[in-house]
């Protein structure tokens, strides 16, 4: 005779609880388990259970922490190594959400030559400071708008660096400053991968955010990145004003099918977006949950987590990769693994002193960056020093 044995129901989880525990609630959750591991003599094999019953840490959660703790090969750094950030501020407009400080190129027309002279003459410096400390180059990244740039401004940028065996990353910015001109000198100076800033590929959600451009334009200029054989890496938003788990789920389908190299998944983090347009704290722990089961079922890795300050250490930000295409920058923004030397406005120096992070800021500014230039590259010899 047979018996139907009714299934055990899983219980509900409580959104309500914070997924980390005020233990390991912090801006980088995954070294404070790994020294909390160490000093508890806790194996890997033992982790999930451990974190979630005697620390009361989400069982997801702790799923999570130990994939990209075994894929922390990916974070094997040289002491010397550096990373080299150079942002670029203009735009012919700022888009409402824009985190960046940009500046309308075509109203600072007086002010452009010279600050593209100043960039040139703090990149020369960064290259001086460089080669003093024996420092080895291994990423750079171009962040805000570098296809902004007429071409002869970017070639002449490329010349002055003249570094070779880079990892090259460039932000992509706005979809209309692609041409196939632009590409060809980025080809050229053996630029590894784009970087697709578009937060989501929702057009009615662009036109919410006041996004200047809308799918189809990030489509179009995708088809021409492809066709110069560049990696592509996207940054997606997960809990975007009001998208839910249908909506989110086309945006990650639609990352995979254009088969990206890295998917960049980010808390919501709107701060020009009024408080109550933001999705209730518990649906955006449910998206998370959703889009990292997602990603592993698609084959993705995940090989970075940290938490947005923005949010109190509550959501987390993950970097998922296909094998062995790991963005290295992004580990290295994401836990301070490497000193950097930032270059242009707004652009972050840090270096590491007596075990501590240690950083300087650029000003935003565009005037006292082109007047305070000396100014600018004293305090980073300072830093460096």
């Amino acid at each position: 005779m047979k018996f139907n044995v009714p299934k055990a129901k899983e219980t509900p989880k409580d959104y309500s609880v914070l997924p980390w525990t005020e233990q390991f609630r912090d801006k980088y959750p995954v070294q404070k388990i790994k020294n909390y591991m160490k000093e508890e003599g806790i194996s890997q094999e033992n982790m999930v259970n451990h974190l979630n019953f005697k620390c009361s840490v989400d069982r997801d959660k702790a799923k999570l922490v130990k994939s990209v703790i075994e894929n922390e090969v990916f974070v094997v750094q040289n002491d010397q190594e550096i990373n080299l950030v150079i942002n670029l501020p203009f735009c012919l407009w700022r888009c409402f959400n824009c985190t960046f400080v940009m500046y309308n190129k075509d109203k600072n027309e007086d002010i452009y030559p010279y600050f593209f002279d100043a960039l040139i003459k703090e990149i020369e410096e960064a290259k001086k400071l460089i080669d003093k400390k024996f420092f080895i180059v291994k990423n750079i990244a171009f962040t805000g708008n570098l296809l902004a740039l007429e071409c002869d401004k970017i070639e002449k940028i490329f010349k002055t660096l003249n570094y070779t065996f880079c990892d090259i990353s460039v932000e992509l910015g706005s979809p209309e400053f692609v041409t196939e001109e632009k590409l060809k000198i980025l080809k050229k100076y053996c630029v590894k991968r784009f970087i697709i800033n578009s937060l989501t590929f929702n057009t009615q959600t662009l036109r919410k955010l006041c996004r200047r451009f809308e799918f189809k334009d990030i489509y179009e200029a995708y088809k021409l990145l492809l066709g110069y054989g560049f990696e592509t890496s996207f940054e997606l938003v997960v809990g975007l004003l009001d998208e839910n788990t249908l909506k989110l789920e086309r945006n990650l389908n639609l990352a995979c099918e254009l088969g990206a190299s890295n998917i960049d998944l980010f808390s919501c983090h709107c701060p020009n977006i009024e408080e109550p347009n933001r999705k209730d704290v518990k649906e955006i722990r449910k998206l998370w949950d959703f889009a990292n089961n997602y990603m592993l079922k698609k084959g993705y890795i995940p090989y970075y987590l940290y938490c947005s300050e923005v949010d109190g250490g509550c959501f987390e930000n993950v970097g998922y990769t296909l094998p062995n295409k790991a963005n290295k920058y992004f580990i290295n923004k994401a836990y301070n693994t490497a000193p950097t030397i930032g270059c242009g406005t707004n652009a972050i120096s840090s270096n590491i002193k007596n075990r501590q992070m240690e950083s300087i800021k650029n000003t935003h500014n565009i005037s006292q960056y082109v007047f305070g230039i000396n100014e600018i590259i004293e305090k980073k010899n300072k830093l460096f020093s």
